[in-house]
């Protein structure tokens, strides 16, 4: 389980390597000063060290790494800017492991101000100094080497952020693929159980679609399917997700949202879309099977009495809506329709 946090969660593994070498760093030292008689220094490397260990445990028990990078940066930071203004020279050193420390695990532009706010506190007090040259050219070197480290941690951001993207959205449509759909719809179970609310989903197909592409190319087919999600999402709510589940066929996530309004919805998005989607003029259809979450239930049985009603509309006639009961008849692997849309 361990190993696999650390393969998975790149900020988790990040802050535990992080924290590792500054405390197997840091440890010596505090011992050192401590037994030199040096109990200032000693005591603030015993804070840094506790302090660190105690941020990436935290990050550990909760799975959320942000908060314990925030505290380990400005703990590392302040007590490192309070060792230079204290002992000088010997705490210098330690600010460019920091900085760079910083722009690992806080994002560019928040770890640049960190970093700003340290120097601009050394330069003010000038006691880590021994000359004014000596503090242009420590400026000047530490200034250089945050600047580097900042223009790479904006690139690998930027990279990061796009490699997520593709990950978790359908390349054609902007929305959720199947895999973020899973994820969603797992954590909207949990989170109906906990809060004891509604929750429902809704499976839409579009009708003959494959007609659509045999008689005007795929091309017009994409297109089609980019407006249809543009339609979507005009007639639905912010916190209502939308997921390309395959092909044609797509999965719209409601939370707070019971039988009721799961039947308000689904009619309303029929009837928008089977008056606004066309392609090269012929309107398209859409068929739709919903559920409302019940106790107890599974995502995936969920999902499931939603996709039994689909083939319900389907096999009724296309064009219709139709919601789940709790009776409906379900299969625990659901999977894209494999019949003609």
């Amino acid at each position: 389980m361990m190993w696999y946090r650390l393969r998975n969660d790149y900020p988790l593994a990040l802050l535990t390597l992080i924290g590792a070498v500054a405390t197997l760093g840091l440890t010596p030292f505090a011992i050192y000063r401590f037994a030199t008689g040096n109990l200032v220094a000693g005591v603030i490397d015993s804070v840094l060290v506790l302090s660190i260990i105690g941020a990436v445990a935290h990050a550990w028990h909760t799975g959320n790494a942000r908060p314990a990078s925030w505290f380990t940066t400005i703990t590392t930071t302040v007590g490192c800017t309070a060792v230079a203004m204290l002992f000088g020279q010997a705490g210098l050193f330690w600010m460019y492991a920091v900085v760079l420390a910083t722009f690992l695990l806080l994002r560019p532009r928040e770890a640049l101000l960190l970093t700003v706010l340290a120097l601009a506190a050394l330069a003010l007090h000038g006691g880590a100094f021994a000359s004014l040259v000596q503090m242009a050219s420590f400026l000047v070197s530490i200034a250089a080497a945050a600047l580097f480290a900042f223009i790479f941690a904006a690139r690998a951001e930027q990279q990061r952020d796009r490699l997520q993207q593709l990950a978790s959205h359908d390349a054609l449509t902007g929305v959720g693929n199947r895999r973020s759909m899973e994820e969603e719809l797992s954590r909207a179970v949990e989170m109906a159980r906990r809060e004891r609310r509604p929750c429902g989903l809704a499976i839409l197909d579009l009708d003959h679609f494959k007609r659509i592409n045999d008689r005007y190319g795929h091309a017009a087919g994409d297109r089609a399917l980019v407006d249809f999600v543009g339609l979507v999402r005009g007639a639905t709510r912010k916190v209502d997700r939308l997921f390309r589940y395959g092909g044609e066929e797509f999965v719209l996530l409601l939370p707070a949202a019971d039988g009721a309004a799961l039947r308000a919805v689904a009619d309303g998005l029929r009837q928008r879309i089977g008056e606004s989607l066309h392609a090269r003029g012929e309107l398209i259809t859409v068929s739709i099977g919903a559920a409302a979450l019940q106790t107890d239930e599974s995502w995936e049985a969920w999902l499931a009495r939603a996709d039994a009603a689909l083939y319900q509309a389907k096999r009724e006639g296309r064009d219709r809506s139709v919601i789940a009961d709790a009776a409906a008849p379900a299969h625990t692997s659901p999977q894209p329709s494999m019949e003609a849309s």
